[in-house]
C-alpha cells in the first residue's frame, strides 16, 4: 500500500452508516456511498460555498426544471446539508455554479477496509 492511500475505516460501517469521515493530510475527507448501487465517492468534507460539513449532507438524485415542475434529472449529486448546494460525485462540480469544487478522491476497497488516496 503506498503512502498516499490512507485507511478511514471498515467498508460494512460506511455502508451501514452512509458515510464516513475521516481527517487525512490536515483535511477532512469523506466517503459517501449511493445507496442505488452502492458506489462509493472520496470528497472533501468541505462545501466550498460557505465551509459546511458537505459529506453530511444526501446523496440523491438531482431535481431540474422550473419551479412548481420538477423532474428527476438521471444525476447523482451530494448535496449540502446548510444551503443545499448540488455537486457532482464524480466529479466534484457545483451543477448550479461550476466556479465551486469540491476536491474528489479515488476510493478502493482492500480486505474489508476503506482506503482514500489523498
Amino acid at each position: 500500500m503506498g503512502s498516499d492511500w490512507h485507511d478511514v475505516g471498515f467498508l460494512a460501517d460506511v455502508e451501514r452508516d452512509g458515510r464516513v469521515v475521516a481527517r487525512v493530510g490536515g483535511r477532512e475527507v469523506g466517503v459517501v456511498v449511493d445507496a442505488t448501487d452502492g458506489s462509493l465517492h472520496g470528497i472533501r468534507n468541505r462545501c466550498p460555498h460557505h465551509g459546511g460539513p458537505l459529506c453530511l449532507g444526501s446523496v440523491r438524485e438531482r431535481l431540474e426544471g422550473d419551479p412548481g415542475v420538477y423532474e428527476l434529472a438521471g444525476r447523482r449529486v451530494l448535496r449540502c446539508p446548510w444551503h443545499g448546494w448540488e455537486f457532482d460525485l464524480e466529479t466534484g462540480e457545483c451543477v448550479d455554479e461550476p466556479s465551486l469544487r469540491a476536491a474528489v478522491y479515488p476510493i478502493r476497497v482492500e480486505d474489508g477496509r476503506v482506503l482514500v488516496q489523498v
